[in-house]
């Protein structure tokens, strides 16, 4: 277990006229060449880190500063990707193998369970979300699930030949659909068995990453640009998301009014964002930037 203060800087934006102030702030494990914050949970965030030879998972609480390592011990890369009450969910792997394999952490006990899918069903999937007992993520093979305690449930959108559930709130699910051999696809929400598209206007692929209430980010690309954009929609408004000085943005987590991802550098570095908006309500109000993304590592658009 390590302890460390935050060191970099915190940049306040005035956007607009707009009387609100947008606390970013840019997020690295010592020692990380490239760092990636894919979750949060009320004062605790989860990502992961590459030190120049593995990739592996972090925990941080930002009220007492202290920062876990997290290594599956049956693994050689760890991607935590979500969170809630203190469980942690999402990918594990090896280097000699392209399947992944869903995990659970429980940071009380310090313990680690595999997500076995099913007999029949192929074991290549990653968990992308949690809400309490309720995990959400994608197959290899291009189906959404839904598991809660042992029982699985497997499921496709109507608008795509294939799919992945991304976020979860309650009984709101946000994942991506597309088109399996075809570039592009877009967003869904699934309220039990209503079904709503989400896309953001004039872009060739919209993914939503996470939910909590009524409010969604993601990503979004437009063009043949590979570089990802992000979004944040509070069931009305969509408020875009660019760092200045930075290449694109991937928003993939949302708490209140805070928002956490990763942005690209001038130098293809990767580093970790936190991006604070002290009045929910201004949300729909904001146009501001954040940060990018070049190396992608999971969750591909």
């Amino acid at each position: 277990m390590t302890c460390f203060r935050w060191v970099l800087a915190l940049h306040l934006l005035g956007i607009c006229q707009i009387n609100a102030q947008l606390n970013w702030q840019t997020f690295d494990v010592p020692g990380a060449t490239h760092t990636w914050i894919d979750g949060i949970d009320g004062e605790t965030i989860a990502g992961s880190f590459y030190d120049g030879s593995t990739t592996k998972g972090f925990l941080y609480n930002r009220q007492t500063e202290v920062l876990n390592i997290l290594q599956s011990p049956s693994a050689d890369w760890t991607l935590p990707l979500a969170l809630s009450n203190g469980t942690v969910v999402g990918s594990i792997g090896s280097n000699s193998s392209y399947v992944r394999n869903g995990f659970a952490y429980y940071s009380g006990s310090n313990s680690w369970s595999l997500l076995n899918p099913p007999q029949g069903v192929q074991n290549d999937l990653e968990a992308y979300g949690i809400d309490g007992a309720n995990i959400v993520g994608g197959t290899g093979s291009g189906m959404s699930f839904l598991l809660n305690g042992s029982n699985w449930t497997f499921f496709n959108s109507p608008f795509g030949t294939a799919s992945s559930a991304e976020g979860i709130s309650g009984g709101k699910i946000v994942g991506r659909y597309y088109n399996i051999g075809v570039n592009g696809g877009g967003g869904y929400i699934k309220e039990n068995d209503n079904w709503t598209l989400l896309e953001v206007a004039g872009a060739t692929e919209t993914v939503p990453r996470d939910v909590d209430g009524n409010l969604i980010v993601g990503e979004y690309r437009i063009g043949g640009d590979w570089r990802p954009k992000s979004f944040l929609y509070d069931g009305a408004n969509w408020t875009y998301l660019d760092a200045p000085s930075a290449s694109s943005t991937s928003a993939f987590g949302v708490y209140g009014n805070t928002i956490v991802g990763s942005y690209n550098d001038a130098s293809d570095v990767t580093h970790g964002f936190i991006l604070t908006v002290p009045e929910p309500s201004a949300l729909s109000l904001l146009a501001v930037g954040l940060g990018g993304l070049a190396m992608i590592r999971r969750r591909r658009l």
